[in-house]
């Protein structure tokens, strides 16, 4: 089990609720990947401007591909009610190689 930290950021002048949504890479990699703790399971009130410190823990399957030395997790947030427009952006504190 491996933990990392997420610095989330709202870039707007105002507070927003938001979800973030995961991306892998490699894609294939995600199959092996289960988040066990996420941000992302849920909503998020972000004040404007504000910077918040978001835990994710996972595990790495055992049958990850030999020829995966490095998985990349990134994060967008979609502000709720407004369309598909990003609210924020994320900053890992951590990189994750496997």
């Amino acid at each position: 089990m491996t933990e990392i930290v997420y610095e989330v950021t709202n870039n707007m002048n105002r507070s927003v609720e938001a979800q973030a949504i995961p991306s892998y890479a490699p894609k294939s990699a995600s199959e092996f990947f289960t988040k066990l703790e996420c941000f992302c399971f849920q909503q998020q009130t972000l004040a404007a401007h504000e910077v918040k410190k978001m835990p994710v823990v996972f595990v790495i399957d055992a049958g990850l591909p030999e020829d995966v030395k490095t998985i990349t997790l990134s994060y967008t947030f979609f502000e709720l009610g407004v369309g598909q427009q990003p609210a924020g952006s994320t900053t890992p504190k951590t990189k994750v190689a496997s």
